[in-house]
C-alpha cells in the first residue's frame, strides 16, 4: 500500500513546473503593467504626493525643480508611474507567488503565512508611513544649510534624483518595518524564542542601528536616528508578538484530535 502523501500535495513532473511558472511570471508582468498604466494616467496626484515632503523648502528657499536633459521630464514620469505601479501589483502579484510555493508547504507553514501574511502589510504600509513623516524634518534640517554661512545658496533640484531619493527612502522603511513579522515567523517555525530574543535585545538594538545606517540612502545622523528609533521599538514589540505567538502554536500543536481513522 504507498504511502498517504500530505494534504493538498500535489506531485508534478519538472516541466510543469515551468509552465506555471512561466504562466504566472507572465500574469505578474501583465498585472505590473497594469499598474504601471493607471498610475501614468494618475501622473499629477501621485506627482504631488512624491514631492509635498519638499515643496514648503522650494517655496521659502525660492528654489526651483530644474531638467538638466529634455528626457527627464519623461523619465520622471516614467519612474514615478514604474515605482506606483510596483505598489500597485504587489498584491497581485504576492498572490501568484503564494500560489506557485503553497502546494510544495506542510499545513503548519501555510498556517504561519496565512498569519504573518496579513501583519507584513501592515508594517510595510507603516514603514512607508514612517518615512513619509521623516522626510519633511530631514529635508527642512538639510534646508537650513543653504543659508549657513555669508552666503545665500539657491537650490536647483534635479526631479529625477529627488524621485529616486524619496523612492528608496519609502522603500528601505517598508523593508526594515518587516523586522516583527519576521521574528514571528520564525518564532511560529520554532527558530527563535522570546526569551533568546529578549536576552539578546542589548546586541539586537546595536544590529538595529547598524542596519539603519546602511538602509538610509541619505547617511546623515538624522535621517538614520529616525530610523533607528522604530526599528529599535519594533524588536522590543516584538519580544511580545513572538511570545503570542509561541502561545498560539502551542495551543495549536497540543489540541486533542477527534479523528478515529
Amino acid at each position: 500500500m504507498a504511502r498517504e502523501r500530505p494534504e493538498d500535495f500535489k506531485e508534478m513532473e519538472l516541466w510543469e513546473h515551468l509552465a506555471e511558472l512561466r504562466s504566472r511570471l507572465i500574469r505578474s508582468v501583465l498585472y505590473l503593467v497594469l499598474g504601471m498604466t493607471l498610475a501614468w494616467l494618475w501622473f499629477d496626484p501621485l506627482y504631488n504626493f512624491f514631492v509635498q515632503p519638499v515643496l514648503p523648502i522650494i517655496k521659502a528657499t525660492h528654489s526651483e525643480f530644474v531638467f538638466r536633459h529634455i528626457t527627464e521630464a519623461f523619465m520622471v514620469r516614467l519612474q514615478i508611474a514604474f515605482i506606483s505601479g510596483i505598489i500597485l501589483a504587489l498584491p497581485f502579484i504576492t498572490g501568484e507567488l503564494w500560489g506557485f510555493i503553497a502546494p510544495g508547504l506542510t499545513r503548519t507553514e501555510k498556517k504561519a503565512f496565512y498569519f504573518v501574511a496579513p501583519l507584513s502589510i501592515l508594517f510595510f504600509v507603516l514603514g512607508i508611513a514612517c518615512a513619509y513623516w521623516v522626510l519633511k524634518p530631514a529635508f527642512a534640517y538639510f534646508a537650513q544649510f543653504l543659508n549657513a554661512g555669508p552666503l545665500n545658496f539657491k537650490l536647483y533640484q534635479d526631479p529625477l534624483l529627488y524621485i529616486t531619493f524619496v523612492f528608496k527612502m519609502l522603500l528601505a522603511f517598508g523593508i526594515c518595518f518587516q523586522l516583527p513579522v519576521v521574528l514571528m515567523f520564525l518564532g511560529y517555525a520554532g527558530i527563535v524564542s522570546s526569551q533568546t530574543l529578549k536576552k539578546q535585545w542589548r546586541g539586537a538594538l546595536v544590529l538595529c542601528s547598524v542596519v539603519a545606517a546602511v538602509a538610509t540612502p541619505s547617511n546623515d545622523a538624522l535621517t538614520m536616528g529616525m530610523m533607528a528609533v522604530p526599528m529599535c521599538l519594533l524588536y522590543l514589540g516584538s519580544i511580545w508578538l513572538v511570545a503570542f505567538v509561541e502561545k498560539v502554536r502551542d495551543r495549536h500543536a497540543y489540541r486533542p484530535s477527534y479523528d478515529t481513522t
